[in-house]
This record gives structure tokens, C-alpha cells and sequence, in this order.
């Protein structure tokens, strides 16, 4: 499910004239200089590096994860997908059935009355107004689970020293950025004790550092209640990038392709901590019949989506990219985008201030 990366790519790109439209306003997402000025790179959050993953790739030039938040609730968009499919096939089905019947009516030993006509007319504006819809607009939502990249990846290569993410372009696309730029947001001064919030471990890259106009997060790995996770996880990557993989676990690695158990975990979780904290054990009998209905469900709505989507490969120089006499990716610019989302683009870098700590007035760092 991609809904996170998009709303955060929709907020970043959408025209003046539609974000006026829409009566949407700019966010305020200051920060702090000693914040966007630290090398986070350099400092150790935690003792127990800890390869959570997934992973999908490990060797001495790069590490490769699973990128994407709210992973834990793909699904719903499937089977919410596949009823309306289902629907517009029905009333295309029916239309075609009856078309038929009228245009061949001697194959049939019934007679054709005028509802026959009136049904036709009916299935037929019906459908089309549905098939029209599909197109022009329910394709913003089946698009975000459905006919899409199956997983984001984010690749850490500690030979360029780049990190380099992977996402469908109607969430930005592929993106190349500097190691030294990241930032950690679920821990330490960017970011608040995440525990308990089943989230992911969010990296950003602020354009303080990056030089691009807004900023871009991406979130890794699984979901999970534990905060500790997060810097453990966090660590892992930090001491590969910077000291290799000696005297670090090797992760188990997970397949592209689509398996009908890739969904359980992400879902089974959840409803376990619900069943955990719940108040009493009637509660607890209540819930265990709608889990016991819905896991099924997501776990199957999982597994559809990712049969319905594809996983492309890597640009050709960020494939060779830390091989000798190859090529180092550019990072991503401005230019890299169309006139149209440049302007866009443009016009939301205000969101992202910078205020000096002793005066806490803006700095221009040139994204004025």
C-alpha cells in the first residue's frame, strides 16, 4: 500500500492553482539547524545491531531492504479494488449478453420484447459511465496496491556511498541521494520515541543537506511496536555503510516473488497486540471470531496484490554502480523532474525552514 508515499509526494508536487482549489494549505515543517546540521552517519544508537529486514540483497558492495509504510494494511485496497472490477464486469457482461440476444434472436425460444431494448440502453450507460470512471479517476486508488512496483527497495551502496530508492513515479520515482544526507526520524533529536505506534523506521533526507527543494522520506523494513527496534535496525545499516559487513549478522534474505505467507506477519501482528491489551477475556472472546474472519482476508488481499504487480530492476547505472570503472549514480535534482512539477516542487520548499537555535529565526540555506 502506498497511500503514505503518495499523500507525502502529493503534498510535495501538487500545483498552486490545484492546492488553491482544493483549499489546501502549506505545512510547517520547521526544524531545528543543530538538527539538520549533524551528521547522523557518525553517531551509534544502539549496541546491538540487529538485520531485521526484510532484505533482499547482502554482499560487500550493497545491502538492499524493503521499503514502504503501511505494508501491514495491504489488502484493503485489493479486495476493494477487485469488488468494483467485478461490478463494471457485470454490467459490461450483461450489456454484451443482451446485445447478443437481440442480434441473434433465433438461437433462443424466447421472444424479444421491448425490455429487451430498455435493458440494453440501461446495462449500457450504466457500464460505461463505470468504465469511464475506472479510468479517469478510480485508477488514483487500484494504482496505490494493484498494476504497480510490488515492494519499494531501498538500496544502501556502501561503495558510492548513495542510497538509492525505488518507488512508483506517481510517489517520485527513483531517487538517488548522498549517505552522509540521511537522517533517522522515528529516534533522536529528529524524531520522538516511536514505540508502540506499529510503524516502520522512517529515514528522511532534508533539503538543508540534499540541496533539493523539499524533502524525501522513505520508510523500511517491518512494522513493529518496540522503539528499540528501530535503532537496532538503524545500526545494523549505519555500521555496514561505514565499516562493511565484517562483524555483522547476515540477513536472511527474502524473495521477490510472490509467496500466500508474506502477508500473515505484518497482519497477525497487529491483532495480537490487540488481543494483548485487551481490558478483559470476554473482550478478548469477542475480537478472536473477527480476527479469526479478517486475517484470512488480508493475508489473501496480500498475496493478490503482489501477484497483480510487478518488480522492475534497477537503472542500469545504479545496477553497476560500485563495480570498478563504472559510473557513480548523479544524485536526484530538480531537473530531473517535468517543467510542471518543478514549478510545484518549488512553490512547497518554504514548507521546509530552518530556524537557528539561539534566535530561532529562519536561516537561508538558499531554499528561500
Amino acid at each position: 500500500m502506498y497511500i503514505g508515499e503518495f499523500l507525502l509526494w502529493f503534498g510535495n508536487s501538487i500545483k498552486a492553482s490545484s492546492r488553491k482549489k482544493m483549499k489546501m494549505g502549506y505545512f510547517n515543517g520547521d526544524m531545528m539547524l543543530s538538527e539538520v546540521e549533524k551528521d547522523y552517519t557518525k553517531q551509534s544508537v544502539s549496541n546491538n545491531p540487529r538485520p531485521i529486514g526484510p532484505y533482499y540483497a547482502y554482499n560487500d558492495r550493497y545491502l538492499e531492504i524493503r521499503g514502504g509504510m503501511f505494508e501491514n494494511f495491504r489488502g484493503i485496497i485489493t479486495w476493494i479494488s477487485l469488488s468494483i472490477f467485478l461490478l463494471v464486469g457485470y454490467f459490461s457482461f450483461s450489456f454484451l449478453r443482451i446485445f447478443y440476444y437481440l442480434l441473434y434472436p433465433q438461437y433462443y425460444p424466447f421472444s424479444i420484447g421491448f425490455s429487451f431494448y430498455l435493458g440494453l440502453i440501461f446495462f449500457f450507460f450504466v457500464s460505461a459511465v463505470m468504465i469511464y470512471l475506472l479510468i479517469r479517476y478510480f485508477r488514483y486508488v487500484y494504482r496505490l496496491e494493484l498494476f504497480t512496483i510490488r515492494h519499494i527497495r531501498v538500496r544502501f551502496n556502501r561503495v558510492t556511498q548513495q542510497v538509492y530508492i525505488q518507488r512508483p513515479k506517481y510517489c517520485g520515482g527513483t531517487v538517488v541521494f548522498k549517505w552522509q544526507h540521511i537522517m533517522p526520524a522515528n529516534f533522536g533529536e529528529t524524531g520522538s520515541d516511536m514505540g508502540g505506534t506499529n510503524m516502520v523506521n522512517l529515514l528522511s533526507f532534508h533539503p538543508y543537506k540534499t540541496g533539493f527543494p523539499v524533502a524525501h522520506s522513505v520508510g523500511i523494513g517491518k512494522n513493529t511496536y518496540c522503539a528499540q527496534d528501530y535503532k537496532d535496525e538503524w545500526e545494523f545499516i549505519r555500521r555496514y555503510m561505514e565499516y562493511g559487513p565484517d562483524n555483522l549478522a547476515k540477513p536472511r534474505l527474502s524473495t521477490h516473488l510472490p509467496l500466500p505467507l508474506h502477508g500473515l506477519g505484518g497482519h497477525i501482528k497487529p491483532m495480537l497486540k490487540t488481543v494483548k491489551n485487551a481490558k478483559s477475556v470476554l473482550v478478548t472472546m469477542m475480537m478472536l471470531p473477527v480476527f479469526v474472519i479478517l486475517l484470512p482476508l488480508y493475508t489473501a488481499g496480500y498475496f493478490i496484490s503482489e501477484c497483480l504487480c510487478w518488480q522492475p530492476r534497477w537503472p542500469k547505472v545504479i545496477r553497476q554502480a560500485g563495480k570498478a570503472g563504472k559510473p557513480t549514480p548523479k544524485e536526484t535534482q530538480l531537473s530531473d523532474y517535468p517543467p510542471a512539477v518543478q514549478q510545484a516542487i518549488l512553490d512547497s520548499r518554504l514548507e521546509w525552514g530552518v530556524r537557528d537555535d539561539q534566535t530561532g529565526k529562519l536561516v537561508d540555506y538558499g531554499n528561500s
